[in-house]
């Protein structure tokens, strides 16, 4: 069974890729709805939360976690694969920034909740990889969040939110990334407005994860392959999975 984790539903467009990459495959999908949204959280709340899951969903078993969540990847990812290295956690966060450096770009938007942004993610895990700078332009876009954990569907009002950010982008910026899970729900209406290259962290991380099985072919052969999905949500409010596809 392949575990993946988020704060809430934005989580469920990752499941979705792996689903269609690996549709043999058992997954978990444990969302922390009881404490979201995890973007307007302290650090130190972001980190107490996810290490307090992630330590939950090992201690039951788990061999590999799908950490689908920019802010807790954010806050939690690097301290713990120091303290934790033989629980392996792949956060959706890094192959987003190494499909930046494959396409060498140069000049950068990520739209991302606040404490993804302030926490500068994206730049910081550029500089680790490559030791070079290009520009990048982190905005907090919570308006996006309310939209979608609010489940609106009207077409007017999403488009006019996403218009706003978007007439916020310089001309010659080459790429946007979509900082949160929860903003490939509405793709289609990105689309719409930016006609350059979008990157979702989600789908890039799918290709990566083909990538790290290939290395680590006992981590593949030890997932149940029933081709079964079940869902555990921590808090009362509930979604219902089948408006996402989620088999």
């Amino acid at each position: 069974m392949l575990w993946v984790f988020d704060s809430w539903f934005g989580g469920f467009q990752t499941l979705k890729y792996l689903q269609n990459k690996f549709p043999d495959f058992d997954f978990l999908f444990y969302a922390d709805n009881a404490n979201v949204p995890y973007g307007n959280k302290s650090p130190k709340e972001i980190e107490e939360l996810t290490f307090k899951w992630l330590n939950y969903l090992f201690d039951n078993g788990v061999k590999l976690v799908i950490l689908a969540c920019n802010t807790a990847s954010a806050y939690s990812i690097k301290k713990w694969q120091k303290l934790y290295p033989e629980k392996k956690v792949l956060s959706v966060t890094i192959p987003a920034v190494e499909k930046i450096i494959e396409k060498w770009y140069k000049k950068v938007w990520v739209f991302a909740t606040y404490a993804t942004v302030y926490s500068d993610i994206y730049s910081r895990k550029y500089f680790e990889i490559t030791w070079d700078f290009i520009d990048f332009y982190q905005i907090p876009t919570p308006k996006l969040v309310d939209l979608i954990e609010n489940q609106v569907e009207d077409e007017e009002i999403i488009n006019n939110v996403i218009s706003l950010y978007i007439e916020q982008l310089p001309n010659d910026v080459e790429a946007l990334v979509l900082g949160c899970t929860h903003y490939p729900i509405y793709l289609k209406n990105f689309k719409k407005y930016f006609k350059k290259d979008i990157i979702d962290p989600s789908q890039e991380s799918v290709e990566k994860l083909v990538e790290y099985f290939r290395k680590h072919n006992d981590i593949y052969e030890s997932i149940w392959k029933n081709w079964k999905t079940k869902i555990v949500e921590t808090g009362e409010r509930k979604i219902e999975s089948s408006e996402y596809n989620v088999k």
